[in-house]
């Protein structure tokens, strides 16, 4: 498991809120297209041809997406910053999402993350401020994990971390079971999933039990 840091900003755009709404981080070049199965030769000839790229801006560029779409594995850890809060997410699959056009003010290269909790930037160790002094778009924690001390910042903040994202990880987990559903996987991954939609109806939180309502019924029309 690795441990990265992503800019919150994208093309002078700030992205916490929709990160954290939407449960993913990305990166910009949207016209490129899905590139899961693109050489970075490719991605180089491209970036250079759509978007002028040349010199050290284009191999930072290759890089970023090579990092993003390549090195980075689900289950590993993303981390972001806004102007108080270290956010901590785990990681999953690279996808690219189209749905709403290609422009360049929209995030297509998305990687979905479940988001574990916040510590105030002033709470992390240095190890952690070091990598969020990081000049890179994306960059990658080069010490065992272990030494960033996640668990014990999260821990530590257990109640700054709630009063934003108690939710989260079960929301996050819903919309991930309904990909696999649409995706229609084996029937008895389905069969859990449907099970453990049909108790998230069940639950205190109204939100939880919404997303888990609009799962099923997205799943019964598909």
């Amino acid at each position: 498991m690795k441990l990265f840091y992503i800019q919150s900003t994208v093309d002078g755009v700030n992205k916490v809120k929709n990160y954290l709404d939407d449960h993913y981080v990305g990166i910009s070049w949207s016209v490129l297209g899905d590139l899961e199965q693109v050489s970075m030769d490719c991605v180089a000839e491209q970036l250079e041809r759509r978007y002028e790229l040349i010199g050290g801006e284009l191999s930072e560029a290759v890089e970023t997406v090579h990092t993003f779409v390549n090195l980075i594995e689900d289950g590993d850890y993303f981390v972001m910053k806004d102007e108080e809060w270290m956010y901590i997410g785990d990681v999953g699959d690279y996808y690219y999402d189209d749905s709403i056009g290609t422009s360049d003010d929209l995030i297509c290269h998305r990687r979905g993350v479940t988001w574990l909790g916040r510590v105030p930037l002033e709470e992390i160790n240095e190890h952690m401020q070091i990598l969020l002094s990081e000049s890179k778009f994306i960059a990658q924690f080069m010490l065992p994990v272990t030494q960033a001390q996640l668990d014990q910042a999260l821990r530590g903040t257990e109640g700054a971390a709630g009063t934003a994202l108690t939710e989260t990880t079960e929301l996050a987990a819903i919309d991930k079971l309904t990909g696999n559903l649409l995706a229609r996987v084996e029937q008895t991954t389905i069969n859990t999933a449907l099970e453990i939609l049909e108790r998230a109806l069940q639950s205190e939180n109204e939100q939880i039990r919404v997303h888990a309502a609009a799962a099923i019924l997205q799943y019964a029309k598909s």
